[in-house]
């Protein structure tokens, strides 16, 4: 029997993992380094893989709730990386 919470971690850092490589050859398609696409893969695999997280333990408005609010950070971080170059 497999102990409880391995399989939610495997799909919790499954969808992050996959979704963060898919940031980097995405990025490095259009000529970038990859470590912007590491950055938002990483931002949108987290949201996922919360949302998916969610589900399991709280009512679908509070999922959708926890995700809009990782979602939300995604501008910031754009804004800030932004602000950075110039």
């Amino acid at each position: 029997m497999i102990p409880d919470g391995i399989v939610f971690g495997l799909i919790d850092n499954g969808i992050l993992a996959f979704v963060t490589l898919l940031g980097i050859d995405i990025d490095k398609y259009f000529k970038g380094s990859g470590i912007h696409g590491a950055i938002y893969g990483a931002l949108i695999g987290n949201s996922l893989s919360d949302f998916v997280g969610a589900i399991a333990d709280f009512p679908l408005e509070l999922a959708l709730n926890i995700t809009l609010g990782c979602f939300a950070i995604i501008p910031l971080v754009w804004f800030i990386l932004l602000f950075k170059k110039g």
